[in-house]
């Protein structure tokens, strides 16, 4: 029976060939445009929060009880060796990283600042985060004996600063006093974290111990885990290991981070509202064109003894028909153009300097997610759900004898 239901719609369609081609084409379109921008906007969020990982906080960070509030160097984490044994025993953990940060002053020639001077170990922070890749200019690297400075490249704006240029930095050592040291400008960093490209400036950790006569304990240990779904678990392993340590995950850390990207699933969910809206109407046009072109077809039907059911069953196929077929292109389509645009990414670069001031990479890699496809697939479905129930209701109040009669 549904044989034969699927081959009166099928060649109802084809009957119609060119007002099918059209609706199906804008289904197919307005399904693309919604991939394309779920998968970019996504792309853009996840960048923010991925190079806030990498180049920060990591998934988890920990923190001496109280330091978040008064960043004091008393309130370092001092039992590194446990927790450096108990993190690399961890299967869940991918890597961590050991930091040193106190605030100082920069000061060059003509401009001094207020800054976050960090201590790392480059090697480490490569294995970590990558970091290397964030390097704007110059090398990533201390230069000899130490004595060189990396800084985010805003900061080298406001210093007016280039690769080679002397700074000084200063700051509060252990003993409460002003100590201060000379360092050359070996690169330049653009993380597109702006709390980093703004105020940071990285040292020698070895060397920063010495500025600060501090030679235990660090202020910051950054994880990375593999499965993101095990955060929680392992937040709270590390809390009942070390009670007396502040554990704070990425999104406590950056709040507007996690915002960004609850709006994008706000976005998200109000673009397949518009496609189901587009999808509805487009098949509501056109079913309640056909079904009012054919009252004459249908009452003969009804007449010899075929049942509403089965005459409503072949309505619902066109038009599922209709949507399955503007859904498969549309998400052909749109499939093809995320992957492009995941591997070589979108060139916004002539925005550039929009992007930077909220933190943005002016080149986006896409995002592929299953759940975009299935949405997009209910969304569509219910639209030509929905958009035959009219015409069916005004299919089912004419009677069949007027339905032949009328010309």
């Amino acid at each position: 029976m549904f044989k034969t239901t699927f081959k009166i719609a099928w060649a109802s369609l084809v009957r119609r060939r060119t007002r099918s081609v059209l609706l199906i084409l804008m289904i197919a379109v307005s399904l693309w445009g919604l991939l394309f921008m779920e998968g970019i906007y996504d792309g853009m969020t996840e960048q923010m929060i991925n190079n806030a990982i990498r180049s920060d906080s990591g998934h988890l960070s920990l923190f001496g009880e109280g330091y978040r509030l008064d960043p004091d160097l008393s309130k370092w984490v001092m039992d590194i060796d446990a927790l450096d044994t108990f993190l690399a025993s961890d299967t869940r953990v991918k890597s961590h990283v050991m930091r040193l940060k106190q605030d100082g002053l920069v000061a060059t020639a003509h401009y001094s600042r207020g800054v976050a001077i960090f201590g790392v170990n480059l090697d480490e922070e490569e294995k970590h985060g990558k970091m290397a890749g964030y390097l704007h200019r110059g090398e990533f690297s201390f230069g000899k004996r130490d004595r060189g400075a990396i800084i985010g490249f805003k900061l080298a704006e406001k210093l007016q600063v280039r690769i080679g240029s002397k700074i000084i930095l200063s700051a509060q050592d252990s003993q409460g006093e002003v100590s201060a040291a000379a360092l050359k400008v070996i690169g330049i960093l653009k993380t597109n974290n702006m709390s980093l490209d703004e105020n940071a400036v990285f040292m020698s950790g070895k060397r920063m111990r010495k500025l600060l006569t501090a030679k235990d304990g660090v202020s910051q240990i950054a994880v990375i885990l593999y499965d993101e779904l095990n955060i929680p678990e392992l937040q709270g392993d590390l809390k009942k290991e070390f009670p007396h340590l502040d554990v704070q995950r990425w999104d406590e850390l950056y709040p507007a981070l996690l915002q960004s990207r609850i709006m994008m699933e706000g976005f998200n969910l109000v673009t397949n509202l518009l496609i189901f809206c587009v999808a509805a109407l487009g098949i509501f046009g056109v079913m309640l064109v056909s079904v009012l072109e054919r009252l004459r077809e249908f009452g003969i039907m009804l007449a010899i003894g075929t049942r509403f059911s089965q005459v409503s069953t072949i309505i619902f196929t066109e038009s599922f028909c209709l949507g399955f077929i503007g859904f498969c292109l549309g998400s052909l389509i749109g499939f093809v153009t995320l992957y492009y645009f995941k591997i070589n990414g979108l060139d916004l670069s002539v925005f550039s300097d929009a992007f930077e001031e909220f933190g943005m990479d002016a080149v986006t890699y896409a995002i592929i997610r299953p759940s975009y496809f299935i949405m997009a697939l209910a969304a569509v479905f219910l639209a030509t759900f929905f958009s035959v129930l009219f015409p069916l209701r005004i299919l089912k109040k004419t009677k069949p004898i007027d339905a032949i009669n009328t010309i």
